[in-house]
Parts: structure tokens; C-alpha cells; sequence
């Protein structure tokens, strides 16, 4: 009899804050309206705590930038191009390790600054073997650790392989680790059901 008394005492506690936080026109809290900020200016004020932080850190980049101009200067290529046979939007994204959508979005932005266009049109046609020694530099800066690793669609199996070795007591930074797998990876495979 106990234990129903206090699920009443608790169901009528949340009814009345959520009662309250329609009163006022915002979002239900256990704290009084004047005790508390506005959700969007805490938000930026704990986003500027976090970038004035000592332990902040810009986040690296996915690829060098010698290999970042000549996705562009490709994707500029690729969008002059008026031969028939020029090869679709996603088969060209493809080719050049990126989405369609973020080759869709340098397409956008050739179109509205022309300026960038000139500057990317004085470098010259762009070859293969400058890629590919784009493409080089990218590797070995990935192997030294100053890139971040490209994301992987991870199978069932190895998924399957995450959930076993964590039961088996292996930490997420053991797993990260050994299996070369980003700890957010590793988190979000271990938060999901099989």
C-alpha cells in the first residue's frame, strides 16, 4: 500500500511541473523559472566554456589539404565538363572518396563565387598523378596520426565480434584500440541491440 501512495505522490509531482512549464510558456523543470537560463544561451555559454578550455582541441582533419584542393579542383572539372559521356554525380563522388552531396555542395558553391572558380581554374587541368600523390600525402599523414580515420560501415559480424569481447570483459578503449575502431564507434555498436 506503501509503494502506491508514493507512485501517486510521484505521477501528481511530474503532473504539477509539467502543468507549471505550460503555465510559463516553456519547457517543464524542477527549477523555478527565475533560477534557470534560457536553453539556447546556456547552450552557447558551456559551448564557449568548452572552447576556452585547455583541453580543446580543434578536430582533425579527414584528409590533407593538398588532397582537399584537388577534390575541388576535380569537382570544378568534373562541373565544366560538357562531354556527353561525363560520368553521374555519384560515380564521380565515388571516384573522388567524397558523397554526392558534398560534391553537390562545391557545385553550389562554384555557382555563387566565381572568385573561388578563378582561383581554382589558375592551378591548371588537374592530372592523376597529382591525386595520387595527393592521395600519398593523405596516407602517410593518416599513418602518423594527424588525420582522422575515414568512418567505416562496420558489418553485423564484426558488431557481432564488439558485443562478445566486451562480455568478455575487453574495455571500449581495449576494443578501440585493437580493433581499430573509433571509441564512438565502439559505444554506439555496444548502446545498440543485436
Amino acid at each position: 500500500m506503501r509503494n502506491l501512495v508514493v507512485i501517486v505522490e510521484v505521477e501528481f509531482a511530474q503532473r504539477w511541473i509539467v502543468e507549471i512549464g505550460r503555465r510559463e510558456g516553456g519547457m517543464p523543470s524542477l527549477y523555478r523559472r527565475e533560477s534557470r537560463g534560457d536553453p539556447y544561451d546556456t547552450s552557447m555559454e558551456n559551448l564557449r566554456k568548452a572552447f576556452e578550455s585547455e583541453r580543446y582541441h580543434p578536430p582533425r582533419p579527414f584528409r590533407s589539404q593538398e588532397e582537399q584542393l584537388m577534390v575541388r579542383r576535380l569537382a570544378l572539372w568534373w562541373w565544366t565538363c560538357r562531354d556527353p559521356s561525363r560520368p553521374s554525380v555519384r560515380a564521380w563522388a565515388k571516384q573522388l572518396g567524397i558523397t554526392h552531396v558534398w560534391l553537390l555542395k562545391l557545385v553550389r558553391k562554384f555557382e555563387t563565387d566565381p572568385g573561388e572558380v578563378r582561383r581554382l581554374q589558375a592551378y591548371g587541368y588537374p592530372t592523376s598523378e597529382q591525386h595520387d600523390r595527393a592521395k600519398e600525402y593523405t596516407q602517410r599523414m593518416r599513418n602518423r596520426g594527424e588525420l582522422r580515420s575515414p568512418r567505416r560501415r562496420v558489418s553485423p559480424a564484426m558488431k557481432q565480434f564488439v558485443r562478445e569481447r566486451f562480455a568478455q570483459g575487453w574495455s571500449k578503449s581495449r576494443l578501440a584500440r585493437e580493433l581499430s575502431l573509433e571509441r564512438k564507434t565502439v559505444k554506439r555498436i555496444l548502446q545498440t541491440a543485436a
